[in-house]
């Protein structure tokens, strides 16, 4: 398993115990094929889970501009979900698929909605992963705004350098908003000024 703190920052300021101990008890296991939907933007979908091998990927899709963009990864021993939608039995803004074959355990979003109505740690592990979600959401939000293309490359490969090597440079490149010959070119131009 790599290092999931690197990446999705916020895993690490949570107890993951309690979400992953409810899917082992109350999931089902369940298979995606590489480039499999788990589900679709515009689809209700009531459910979240943990990865037990795998990457998945989340996307929007830009009307105007008739083009898909990443906006986050989930790896294995993390969890996947359109939070909060899911809850809410809201229509999902994203899409989530699966980058690589994957095996989660699905949960139905009623196990967390029921754990967080009986129990008041269940509510405060709840609080603290939406905020802490929140704040890396928030960051990434801001980046896009304070930060050149550049420097949003140079920021991911110092604090994801495996990523690299693990997803497509175009997933990548989609996911800091650019296009693959724009990173290619930052990619070219770093290398040539070291």
């Amino acid at each position: 398993m790599m290092n999931e703190s690197q990446f999705n920052k916020y895993i690490s300021k949570i107890d993951t115990t309690f979400f992953k101990k409810l899917c082992l008890e109350k999931g089902t296991l369940k298979s995606y094929n590489k480039g499999d939907y788990i589900s679709r933007e515009g689809d209700i979908f009531p459910y979240w889970g943990y990865i037990e091998s795998g990457i998945i990927k989340y996307t929007c899709y830009n009307a105007t501009e008739k083009k898909e963009y990443n906006t986050g990864f989930s790896f294995e021993g993390e969890f996947v979900a359109d939070y909060p939608t899911c809850l809410y039995n809201l229509e999902s803004e994203i899409s989530i698929c699966a980058l690589t074959d994957c095996k989660i355990l699905i949960c139905h979003s009623n196990v967390l909605i029921k754990e967080f109505e009986n129990s008041f740690d269940a509510v405060y592990i709840a609080r603290i992963a939406a905020e802490q979600m929140f704040f890396q959401t928030y960051s990434r939000y801001a980046d896009f705004y304070r930060l050149t293309p550049e420097e949003r490359y140079k920021q991911l490969l110092k604090r994801s350098p495996y990523l690299f090597q693990l997803i497509p440079l175009k997933e990548i490149a989609s996911y800091l908003k650019i296009t693959p010959t724009h990173m290619s070119r930052i990619r070219k131009a770093i290398t040539m000024s070291k």
